[in-house]
């Protein structure tokens, strides 16, 4: 159950991690390395607001019951996977421009002298991450519970471990096969949460359209009162729903909403693929090079 948790966590952990990478490589190759400091102490201030709004979302979740509970919870899915979404896309096209653009930003400051806005530079960029990573984690529990945060702190610590590897050149990782087999991965959760949004909101009386139960193979329940492990609550079941939405009796919109999703965003995604080319390893680890995805 903790695949998908894993997976998510570890691309946002990647993508703080090398921001944080690319601004204290630009620091240490134009040798102002005493400036590291506001750039880390930008990132702490954003990884605690994003716990402060984690805190937030959680208290709000509490107020909801009956079926405000079930729209509440099928809204904060269906916005995950949009947000998931765009920024997949968007990493597809500014992936290659995202390092220049961080490293003239920090020119552009610490040419001025604005350490305060090196800090709020960091800060801003970090938090993006964060609160990306707070509301997919909402989306995911949600869905399966609270074991999905021993997946998110297992990605985290992946991503911690790769970004001061990365920055300190003991590392070598091929940022473009990985940001994009973690995409098509990514594609195949965010069609789940899509599916998963719109059955949240039918429970809570929304989106009626079509038969409500398509058609329904989940086994019956075992003499015991367990699940089969085919069942969608199952064991391997509920893995294929916790990472790819299965449903074993999805409604009609369900279906049409998922297989949408795949058709569109799969097609868009191979056409990506095949446009990117394959990067060079390079030899000069000092500095951060542009990112492709």
């Amino acid at each position: 159950m903790i695949v998908a948790p894993t997976i998510v966590s570890l691309r946002e952990g990647i993508e703080a991690a090398l921001v944080i990478a690319i601004m204290l490589s630009y620091l240490r190759k134009t040798n102002q390395e005493d400036m590291r400091k506001f750039v880390i102490g930008g990132a702490a201030a954003a990884i605690l607001t994003s716990v402060g709004v984690a805190l937030i979302m959680g208290l709000v979740w509490g107020i909801f019951e009956g079926p405000m509970l079930a729209i509440f919870e099928g809204s904060v899915v269906l916005i995950a996977a949009i947000l998931l979404t765009s920024m997949i896309i968007w990493m597809w096209k500014a992936g290659p421009k995202v390092s220049a653009e961080i490293q003239e930003s920090v020119r552009r400051t610490t040419e001025r002298q604005n350490w305060i806005g090196l800090a709020l530079l960091s800060f801003s960029l970090v938090l993006r991450e964060g609160v990306e990573l707070v509301l997919f984690s909402m989306a995911l529990v949600v869905q399966d519970g609270v074991e999905i945060y021993l997946g998110i702190g297992i990605g985290l610590l992946l991503a911690a471990g790769l970004g001061i590897g990365i920055y300190r050149g003991s590392l070598q990782v091929s940022l473009q096969s990985l940001f994009k087999w973690t995409s098509a991965f990514l594609l195949l959760v965010a069609a789940g949460m899509i599916a998963y949004g719109i059955h949240e909101l039918q429970e809570g009386g929304l989106l009626l359209i079509g038969p409500i139960e398509l058609w329904n193979i989940n086994p019956p329940v075992l003499p015991d009162g367990s699940y089969p492990l085919f069942h969608d609550k199952g064991l391997i079941g509920g893995l294929a729903k916790a990472i790819f939405g299965y449903n074993g009796n999805p409604s009609f919109l369900e279906v049409i909403g998922y297989l949408a999703y795949l058709v569109l965003l799969g097609g868009y995604y191979l056409k990506q693929v095949k446009r990117i080319p394959v990067s060079p390893p390079e030899e000069d680890t000092d500095v951060i090079d542009p990112i492709s995805v």
